[in-house]
């Protein structure tokens, strides 16, 4: 792919940070559909040799840039480690919060909550509630957070209707009513209705 496809997907200047530490790598970025569960992925293919990015292309343009560099520190641990380095290890959260502060500046709207996220990188954005309400929510949407909700309050995600039970680490366990199994979703997960009564 040419990198300069994905200018108008970027917030400005964010190009050449891109370009710099893509820089003679073989990769293939994708731009994928809206999807409600991945927002990116990084995947290294053996043979023949070849990084493969995607990254949800309705993204706002700093979130958009964000998810891409999560995606490339991927890249960066594969090609300086290997295989033996854990998805989300200290090898991954040390070249993504680097690569965090160096691209500080492109970050006009949420510069502060990034030079947080830096500090200690999450595996999941969601995990930080801060960086992720500012950066990927509009102010509409946070009243339809799983988190807002009330205990037992019904609601609706895609088909499945749940109703949120307790709170465990960053998720509620919630029960999905028409099989009665338990999932643990995500307190940021954004509900598609409310369900009232």
């Amino acid at each position: 792919m040419n990198l300069k496809a994905l200018d108008p997907f970027l917030p400005t200047g964010a190009l050449i940070f891109i370009e710099k530490w893509l820089e003679d790598v073989p990769v293939v970025i994708q731009l994928k559909k809206e999807r409600r569960t991945k927002l990116g992925d990084y995947r290294f293919n053996h043979h023949p040799h070849v990084h493969q990015i995607s990254v949800g292309k309705d993204l706002p343009p700093e979130a958009f840039f964000f998810v891409l560099t999560h995606e490339i520190a991927h890249l960066k641990v594969q090609k300086k480690f290997g295989s033996k380095a854990k998805s989300h290890g200290v090898e991954w959260k040390s070249i993504f919060g680097e690569m965090l502060n160096d691209s500080l500046e492109i970050y006009a709207e949420s510069r502060e909550e990034i030079i947080q996220h830096a500090k200690r990188p999450k595996a999941s954005v969601g995990a930080d509630k801060n960086l992720f309400q500012k950066m990927f929510l509009k102010d509409e949407q946070l009243g339809n957070i799983v988190e807002n909700l009330s205990e037992n309050q019904k609601f609706r995600i895609g088909k499945r209707v749940f109703q949120r039970g307790a709170k465990r680490k960053i998720r509620y366990i919630c029960k999905e009513l028409k099989t009665g199994r338990m999932f643990l979703v995500n307190g940021q997960a954004i509900v598609d209705e409310i369900i009232k009564g």
